[in-house]
């Protein structure tokens, strides 16, 4: 993939950035862009920030990247160790060479701020707090959970932040990007396609990373929170061995909070008023903040009510219904959020929590838990049935509209 050109603006408070990209296959050029809000400085670095979010799908594609202006030393001698780590995990990426001009070696002091990814869910407001006196301004991003086309949401995530922000004496800041629609294999129109969850096993590290490259003129240290804790530690994503390895030399990144898991992270929650009135976990892209009925939200509300913490979470449509969780379909990777939540059931005598996690772990027979699996499991094999049914009929009519009389 060519990097053709990359330009900036600011105009009214607003930073843009924009670069247009050729991939070796062709066709029109693709524009990525960002629109920044909220920024005392200059954007600085974009081009790192574009190696940051484009190597991963490159690797996919197995093609090399060039970009028209100077790479800091730092960010392409971290760029070839965090394509190691990633080629190990993950057999479809390949390392690839990554071109440039070099630039300095980013050995100038950084900026003092500190920023911290603060999307309002659980792992980002337990590292807020866990690092209040020293953060000094949110990030908060629109085009990774929070969809380009929701305004609704988008609006209701921002006041919340924004509201954060000025209850804690933090500055906020907006991007809002097409990042994902363009370097996300599953959502991108060049290239291959990619079935999986090409986002979050490989790419999201590396965006967030984007993001906030080309801040460093404000900030020095960006903390990207944990989704695991050290015990769940797998490939993924963004990781304590991957994440510190798309800085620049200019702007640390520091992967928090692996230390806790989910409900250690809500127990520390519970003490904070603002963080229950604002919690935001929910990666439906609906108009409400919480859905309270998907798999996430559900969760979320088990360790409330386990931390005693759920009568005060205002961003939840409605009570815990006990008897709904009992058909929800756990998905393998999240098992490990529910062994925690009956281990913390078990602990605090909590006897319906219990009851519901060893329901969803299997561990208890439950006929709703059993119809839900059943139903699941059917679905893929029904909806086949049906399209392959819609195939042949409409295939019969082409036959006999095309006979000759």
């Amino acid at each position: 993939m060519e990097v053709l050109d990359i330009s900036t603006s600011e105009r009214g408070g607003i930073a843009m950035a924009r670069a247009r990209l050729r991939p070796h296959d062709g066709g029109e050029p693709l524009e990525l862009w960002y629109r920044f809000e909220g920024l005392e400085e200059p954007l600085d670095g974009m081009n790192e920030a574009v190696a940051a979010a484009m190597i991963v799908p490159c690797m996919l594609e197995n093609e090399p990247l060039s970009l028209p202006g100077p790479l800091s030393p730092v960010f392409i001698a971290n760029c070839v160790e965090a394509q190691r780590g990633l080629a190990g995990w993950y057999d479809d990426l390949q390392p690839i060479t990554v071109k440039g001009p070099l630039g300095d070696a980013g050995t100038a002091s950084p900026a003092s701020g500190v920023i911290g990814c603060f999307s309002g869910g659980v792992d980002s407001w337990y590292s807020l707090l866990k690092h209040e006196a020293r953060v000094t301004h949110l990030l908060l991003v629109r085009g990774f959970d929070v969809g380009l086309g929701n305004d609704i949401l988008w609006r209701a995530a921002r006041d919340s932040a924004a509201g954060v922000a000025g209850r804690l004496g933090k500055k906020l800041v907006t991007c809002e990007t097409n990042l994902r629609d363009v370097a996300d294999k599953r959502r991108s129109g060049w290239g291959k396609k990619y079935a999986g969850d090409f986002w979050g096993t490989r790419l999201h590290g590396a965006a967030l990373a984007s993001v906030a490259l080309p801040l460093r003129r404000t900030i020095g240290e960006l903390i990207v929170p944990a989704t695991h804790s050290l015990a769940q530690i797998k490939p993924w994503g963004s990781s304590p061995q991957l994440d510190p390895l798309w800085s620049d030399g200019y702007i640390e990144i520091t992967h928090d909070g692996c230390e806790a898991d989910r409900v250690a992270k809500v127990r520390r929650l519970a003490d904070s008023d603002v963080a229950l009135a604002t919690l935001r976990v929910c990666h439906a892209d609906t108009s409400a903040i919480n859905c309270g009925h998907c798999e996430k939200c559900i969760r979320t509300m088990l360790a409330l009510r386990l931390c005693g913490a759920l009568d005060r979470a205002r961003t939840f449509p409605h009570p815990l219904p006990l008897s709904a969780v009992h058909a929800l379909v756990v998905p393998p990777h999240q098992r490990h959020h529910y062994v925690a939540l009956r281990d913390e059931a078990r602990r605090i005598g909590d006897k319906e929590v219990l009851a519901a996690a060893e329901i969803l772990l299997g561990d208890r027979l439950s006929a709703i838990q059993t119809t839900a699996r059943l139903r699941q499991a059917l679905r893929p094999t029904v909806v086949g049935h049906v399209v392959r049914m819609v195939k042949k009929m409409c295939g019969a009519t082409k036959l006999a509209g095309g006979a000759p009389s």
